[in-house]
């Protein structure tokens, strides 16, 4: 890359990003010679075709394009990975002066160059929010079904919402919108098999800066904890503030993703390394022999009984991606179970059957019970107060309301109904492009109170879950640390262990308990459930819904004889969860299958992280002076 492109590149940033502290510059440009094997590898991450930076305006010079070469006897083209290479991709990665435009000075830029100048990140830490300075990009897409015998600048106007048509209407006019690789105009009728090309410079929007996490790693897959406010690959206006192209460059992994997540949706994502990887997850999941559950904290009081729903979702527009309940929709089925209720939200354990877009949203939302802080499916401004329960509201409203959201309307939710932060159109225009520009995201712009803790094989083979996430946590965490002081009222001794324990119902403390309290060799959550008891006076039942705050796993075994606390929390009737601290170490109980005993009756077990120190410090509190 020329030294001047690399001052455009560094100019062009620099128009569109302020950093108001401190900031981190990660430059994956010096790093050309390891990309071209990447640009060679990957499908999803090349490009096409870029003039010079410092060409602003259309040139009206001659371009020209190579038909993608063909393997002998005409098999299907595949990357180092053994991914299939998309036809409109072959030529990209075909040569590296073959297939480029020419820029206003007579040099050309191979898609090596042209990929690595948006190569760079910038990671704004006042705002958490993770930055690529703009770039140019030519996208690539042939016909799709919808698009068929419709004109050029309608499809553009009615899919893309990110540019307005006056935009539209001068890419097309500059020639910078090529339709099989012939300059196209406004009214060009779009056929089946079209191929349509358009030149961009392209502003990514700010994403989170939140850290991708490795859950697993081996020979085929990489297992990770996504974060919200990050689109998993290319797609849109995302292209390098995305996960595979931000663990590529960061951590020099090449993966391909097996399932998916939407943008906003954090949690579990399974990535593979190689064809026959991706091949065989995504069977699984196809032929629905995987398990997938999904934490949410929707508005409202959610019922304490399993909620089964089964209304059929259909995609109403994909340009603002509104999804609802409709009679003549697909097949849809989730099965919900309440974890906790907090006085406003509740946390939800959603188990989706089948796999429709925004499935879990959608029917959250018809229940009456959207995810709280959702942008779109509880956003007053959209679906008024009663938030599109059992479907109501009128589509066409919906979608125009949609449709002003990050343009004039900032993003708002039932958390959030408020807020001067989110992206908005602001009053000023790209020197170079003439796009309108936004201001960065906000809250609700980024976050997504829905997260995929757990997959797991039908057969039990395997199993990957994360932490809960802290909005899971928040008002939980209170009722550990309290439960932790109640460990740390146990006298100490040099061979039993200090626990501690609470009972509350919606965020009520019902009662509270810690080993020995009572009379005997009483365990905590004995002694917190006896006490209810006697202060009631109705035994082995407590308010439905209620929840049992315990800091070291429930045991399953008692050497004393007497009925392990597994055993006294499923005979319980009304209790639905179990938060624990720490799972009880081998070497207190030896096989411990307390866990094992309450998932199997139906209790739901959750582990709070970061307070497992303190509770095998409250649990082993005299034992050194043995």
């Amino acid at each position: 890359m020329s030294e001047e492109t690399v001052r455009a590149v560094k100019t062009s940033g620099e128009q569109f990003v302020k950093l108001e502290a401190q900031s981190e510059v990660l430059d994956v440009s010096k790093a050309t010679e390891s990309y071209v094997t990447i640009a060679k590898s990957t499908e999803d991450h090349v490009s096409t075709n870029s003039t010079d930076l410092t060409d602003s305006t259309p040139t009206g010079q001659k371009r020209f394009f190579i038909p993608p070469k063909k393997e002998k006897g005409g098999k299907v083209r595949r990357d180092a990975g053994g991914f299939r290479i998309k036809a409109q991709h072959a030529a990209a990665i075909d040569g590296s002066k073959d297939n480029a435009y020419l820029t206003t000075d007579g040099n050309e830029l191979n898609i090596v160059d042209n990929e690595t100048q948006g190569a760079k990140y910038i990671l704004d830490y006042s705002a958490s929010l993770r930055r690529v300075p703009p770039y140019f990009f030519t996208r690539m897409t042939y016909c799709k079904l919808r698009w068929r015998d419709r004109e050029l600048l309608d499809i553009f106007v009615n899919e893309f919402r990110s540019k307005d048509e006056a935009y539209y209407r001068y890419a097309i006019n500059a020639g910078q919108v090529l339709v099989n690789d012939l300059p196209a105009k406004v009214d060009t009728i779009i056929r089946n098999g079209d191929l349509i090309k358009h030149r961009s410079h392209m502003h990514e929007p700010a994403v989170t800066s939140r850290p991708i996490k490795i859950v697993h790693e081996d020979d085929e897959l990489v297992v990770i904890d996504k974060p919200s406010g990050i689109a998993v690959h290319p797609t849109g206006r995302y292209r390098f503030n995305t996960v595979v192209m931000v663990l590529k460059y960061e951590q020099d992994k090449i993966v391909h993703p097996c399932n998916r997540l939407d943008r906003l949706t954090s949690g579990l994502m399974f990535l593979a390394k190689n064809s026959k990887s991706a091949e065989r997850f995504g069977a699984m999941i196809r032929d629905r022999e995987v398990k997938k559950e999904y934490i949410a904290r929707v508005v409202g009081e959610f019922p304490v009984d399993e909620i089964i729903c089964e209304e059929p979702l259909i995609t109403v527009s994909p340009k603002v991606a509104l999804n609802r309940v409709d009679p003549n929709g697909k097949d849809s089925k989730t099965v919900f179970n309440r974890i906790s209720f907090d006085g406003e939200t509740s946390i939800v354990r959603c188990q989706p059957l089948t796999g429709r877009t925004h499935q879990i949203r959608v029917h959250l939302q018809y229940l009456g019970y959207p995810i709280a802080n959702d942008p779109i499916y509880s956003n007053p401004y959209v679906w008024g107060p009663e938030l599109g329960k059992l479907g109501a509201s009128d589509n066409a409203d919906i979608e125009a309301k949609l449709d002003k959201i990050g343009k004039t309307e900032i993003s708002s939710s039932f958390i959030h109904p408020t807020t001067e932060r989110g992206e908005k159109l602001l009053d000023d225009k790209c020197e170079v492009c003439l796009s309108d520009l936004y201001s960065d995201p906000g809250p609700n712009d980024l976050d997504l109170w829905l997260h995929a803790y757990k997959y797991s094989a039908a057969d039990g083979s395997w199993s990957y879950a994360t932490e809960l996430p802290d909005w899971a946590l928040e008002s939980n965490k209170v009722f550990m640390e309290l439960a932790l002081d109640e460990a740390n009222k146990c006298p100490p001794t040099t061979t039993a262990f200090g626990v501690g324990a609470l009972l509350v119902h919606n965020s009520r403390i019902l009662s509270t308990g810690f080993s020995r309290e009572l009379v005997g060799n009483t365990h905590a959550e004995q002694c917190a459930l006896e006490k209810y008891y006697k202060e009631t006076g109705i035994r082995d039942e407590v308010p439905p819904g209620s929840v049992i705050f315990t800091t070291m796993e429930p045991c399953s075994e008692r050497l004393s004889g007497n009925l392990p606390c597994a055993n006294r929390i499923i005979a319980t009737k009304g209790l639905k969860t179990v938060f624990v601290g720490v799972v009880e170490p081998e070497t207190f109980i030896a096989k411990n299958v307390g866990r094992q005993k309450l998932a199997e009756a139906g209790i739901q077990y959750f582990h709070i992280a970061g307070y497992e120190e303190s509770c095998l410090k409250a649990a082993t509190k005299g034992h050194e002076e043995k």
